[in-house]
């Protein structure tokens, strides 16, 4: 190897050096400008994409089938309320006022649904019904026909509860038949009197029953987990440009109606919210992060040095390569992913350490008695040939990750990569001019007690390399014996933040025994190919339930259909009046309430005095106590209670003349067509091209990777384009494990052509790898330890450990090319590895204060694959290069450099 100032590195940074003395301006102005570009443009057009399909190529091949699904079907992933109580009242009146609030917001919201609303399923709604629901509702008509002749006689609440009082004072004249129907009202009456009540202390619109009171208070047709305990709203974005403001207006409208429900609990989850979050945190994370690691430094760097001006030189330069790179990022891509988010905190740790290593040599030749100008002159030759070398080289790890199949990865090192060789720009060029106009004082003479105590330490090693050799090789065998234990979490949850909503809401209605949020898509290219797929994939293991419309437009329908005809029979000669539309009385209204209290009491004691069926005695209590409840609502506030109720009034006769129009006008004529169905529907289960759509649930934890490959590779034994969100999230983890593992393989390979390059001498390139090999199999067996498993996150240290211990012995193998026989930690080289290596676990250890997983991990594993090649390279490097000299072993072929 030439000495290093004859290179052609060496021989550019002199004419550099005389640049910049010449001409200070050149490199001042237009890199100010730059800069202030740079800024604006980043702060008006960077933006974070919380989109796991940006992160895929378009030409992968289940990329394509899922875009394909996109433009085929109107398919999205939902939004999902939960709320959760004992009281099953109050989740139905939480999903009523929520719906109703979301529905009143279109821009951001479409496709609503929290129940079975027959409204919206046209004149063949009922025979979307299962038999057994259809045959439950000829029933309830049956037993509700008291009640519903009481609601056609009747246009206001208080006609209501005057005809029940009356129909009540008439009992006695009345047959043991109509007694009995009279009795069966009772029930219905009180929950409409209870949700009068709610409806009046309420701060937003009540949802009005309507037909579900005729389903005898059963709640079937919500959407509901966990024993009716958990009930659910959906919806989808308007659009993907609006989905992160819809989840912030989700989670809003969620505290507003949990203000005019209290007592439950109520959040949101869902695919596109757990993205939401997870970006979100991320960027909370990283900004915190990045704060934290420029302190950090900093504060080693005034440390390590002893003075502040030159640390807040480099430090300064740092940011201005940083806002150079987010340029660069806004500029080609556009946007940072959950890959690419931890960009700041990487270069802080990284870059900071061309500054620190030109400083180090700066001040070295200043102590040996150079004027300024030489001192930065040197500085700039010897350190400066090092830092392109090491940069660069950790930089070809980065542009490695091109090579991938995986764009988010690619986008991951085109940034960084690029980003890192950017930085070096300032280093090299402002830096220099700011040593050079800001004096040439130096630290106390303790600094060169330092150097000397440093040297002392050292030589303990440095006397003893075979037993330093020996020690490496077995603390490295025994880390490689606990490689095998090392795990990848594919779990995308374990990321997330701990203790999200989002995530545990999810994992609560997996544990209930629920539908799984996520589903596979199966497309079908005609409706006998529907059907086939169908029942074959419901013979799955891994399969639990499969939505679509096949069933509907397949299955013999003739006896729905006559028992449709009886309902319609049953309901043909009933008609509700128009609600009244002046506004509540609440004066007579409350006459009317206490004439009916009067009546039960009456009827209660009577009853009692005849020892009459206890069951009918608690229901008329129960009915009496409920209006008593309501009176005081309304003297409390009658003029709120006049509002609200007449809302209240018009929505429950509204509600009811609708659904009974609705069963008296459906089509029981014929079958159910594919022109029968709905245009939600068929948005979401037909394309207009004719093909069918089929919604595939899992059976179990499908974030869980057995349950997750178990499901997506039956599934393609059936049906090989499956696409979803399953499949999206088992082939985005996969590709990112295979992708990094990659980047690893080829950044090796970059890298060791790019050290062979500089040396020209294939034993400098695997000495160069020493602190590689030794800090990677010492980080891993330390993971064991610490049970820290690989993710998609963290996974990228593969590449980043490459370059940065390649770097440590890059400058290392320098330090030796100049002088065979010197002791590292008492030169400038020594002291830079040492204080580098310490800012780059700074920057990386400022993601441990990440609340998100995953970051959090990436900065464990890189502050410990830091740490470790600092080791090797401060210990194992430097005995094995004393070994070697030994027997006559030197860097270079000139034994010593010329001085410049």
């Amino acid at each position: 190897m030439r000495p290093l100032h004859e290179q052609l590195a060496g021989r550019l940074l002199h004419k550099l050096a005389d640049r910049l003395q010449a001409h200070p301006l050149w490199f001042v102005f237009p890199q100010l400008l730059l800069l202030v570009i740079c800024v604006a443009y980043t702060a008006t057009h960077l933006r974070f994409s919380t989109n796991r399909s940006d992160l895929v190529s378009a030409k992968e091949k289940y990329q394509k089938t899922h875009l394909a699904l996109q433009r085929e079907f109107k398919f999205q992933d939902n939004l999902v309320a939960i709320v959760e109580s004992e009281d099953q009242d109050k989740n139905r009146h939480f999903v009523e006022r929520l719906a109703h609030r979301l529905r009143s917001e279109p821009e951001l919201f479409q496709d609503v649904y929290y129940k079975g609303d027959l409204k919206m399923m046209g004149p063949k709604a009922l025979l979307f019904l299962p038999e057994e629901t259809l045959d439950d509702l000829r029933g309830t008509l049956n037993e509700d026909a008291a009640i519903i002749q009481t609601f056609s006689q009747v246009n206001s609440l208080n006609s209501l509860f005057e005809l029940v009082s009356r129909q009540l004072r008439e009992a006695g004249a009345m047959t043991s038949t109509q007694r009995l129907a009279l009795s069966g009202t009772l029930p219905v009456l009180r929950r409409i009197v209870e949700e009068s009540s709610r409806s009046e202390s309420g701060t937003g619109a009540a949802p009005a029953p309507g037909v579900t009171e005729f389903f005898g208070g059963r709640r079937n047709l919500y959407l509901t987990f966990a024993s009716n305990q958990i009930y659910a709203v959906l919806a989808n974005a308007a659009s993907e440009a609006v989905e992160q403001q819809a989840v912030q207006r989700l989670r809003e409208l969620v505290r507003e109606t949990q203000s005019d429900v209290p007592g439950v609990n109520a959040g949101i989850t869902g695919e596109p919210v757990l993205n939401y979050d997870e970006t979100r945190q991320a960027e909370q994370d990283v900004n915190r992060a990045a704060l934290l690691a420029l302190v950090l430094v900093a504060t080693i760097f005034v440390c390590g040095y002893h003075e502040i001006r030159r640390p807040i030189m480099a430090t300064v330069c740092l940011l201005t390569g940083i806002a150079y790179t987010l340029g660069f990022a806004t500029l080609t891509v556009g946007h940072l992913n959950i890959l690419s988010i931890t960009l700041v905190p990487i270069l802080i740790g990284l870059a900071i350490d061309f500054g620190v290593h030109l400083i180090s040599r700066y001040e070295e030749e200043l102590r040996g008695g150079k004027n300024q100008s030489v001192a930065i002159r040197r500085a700039l030759v010897f350190a400066g040939t090092g830092i392109f070398t090491s940069g660069f080289t950790t930089a070809g790890a980065f542009l490695a990750m091109l090579f991938t199949d995986f764009r988010g990865v690619r986008e991951m090192g085109l940034i960084s990569g690029i980003g890192l060789m950017v930085c070096i720009i300032p280093m090299m060029t402002l830096l220099p001019l700011m040593l050079a106009r800001g004096g040439k004082k130096l630290p106390d003479e303790s600094a060169r007690r330092r150097y000397s105590r440093r040297a002392e330490i050292e030589q303990v090693w440095l006397r003893r390399p075979k037993l330093v050799i020996l020690c490496g090789t077995v603390l490295t065998l025994l880390a490689a014996a606990q490689i095998p234990r090392v795990k990848f979490d594919y779990n995308l949850l374990n990321l997330q933040t701990e203790g999200l909503q989002a995530v545990n809401l999810g994992e609560k209605l997996m544990h209930s025994g629920s539908q799984s949020l996520l589903s596979a898509v199966v497309i079908a290219d005609s409706l006998p190919q529907a059907t086939e797929l169908e029942k074959n994939i419901k013979r799955l293991p891994s399969v639990a339930s499969v939505s679509s419309m096949v069933k509907f437009l397949t299955e013999d329908q003739t006896r729905k259909l006559a028992t449709l005809q009886e309902i319609k029979m049953r309901i043909g000669g009933i008609r509700i009046p128009p609600a009244d539309t002046n506004s509540v009385d609440t004066a007579q209204l409350d006459r009317s309430l206490t004439s009916l209290r009067l009546v039960l009491g009456f009827a209660v004691g009577k009853i009692n005095s005849e020892r009459g069926p206890e069951e009918l005695v608690t229901e008329l209590s129960g009915l009496r106590d409920a209006i008593e409840h309501l009176r005081r609502l309304i003297e409390e506030s009658p003029a709120h209670a006049a509002t609200s109720l007449t809302a209240w009034q018009r929505g429950l006769l509204g509600d009811l003349q609708e659904t009974l129009t609705l069963i008296r006008d459906q089509d029981a004529g014929a079958p159910l067509t594919l022109e029968d169905v709905p245009m939600f529907l068929r948005e979401r289960f037909i394309s207009r091209s004719g093909k069918f759509l089929l919604q595939v649930y899992p059976r179990g934890d499908v974030w869980q990777r057995p349950v997750q490959k178990q499901f997506v590779e039956e599934l393609r034994t059936v049906a090989p384009g499956v696409t979803g969100s399953p499949v999206q999230i088992y082939e985005y983890t996969s590709m990112v494990k295979e992708s990094f593992q990659k980047a690893g393989t080829y950044a090796a390979a970059v890298i060791a052509i790019m050290v062979l390059l500089h040396f020209r001498r294939l034993g400098s390139v695997l000495l160069a790898f020493v602190p590689v090999v030794l800090g990677f199999v010492w980080m891993l067996g330390l993971m064991t330890v610490l049970h820290i498993s690989f993710n998609p996150v963290n996974i990228m240290s593969l590449t980043l450990v490459i370059g940065i211990g390649v770097t440590n012995g890059i400058h290392i193998l320098n330090r030796f090319a100049e002088h065979p026989h010197p002791s590292i930690m008492a030169t400038s080289t020594g002291k830079a590895v040492l204080v580098s290596a310490l800012n780059t676990i700074a920057g990386f250890g400022s993601l441990l204060v990440a609340k998100h997983q995953g970051i959090s991990s990436l900065g464990a594993v890189m502050a410990i694959g830091t740490g470790t090649c600092m080791l090797a390279s401060l210990t194992v490097l430097p005995a094995i290069l004393h070994f070697l000299n030994q027997f006559g072993w030197s860097m270079t072929r000139k034994e010593n450099a010329v001085p410049l």
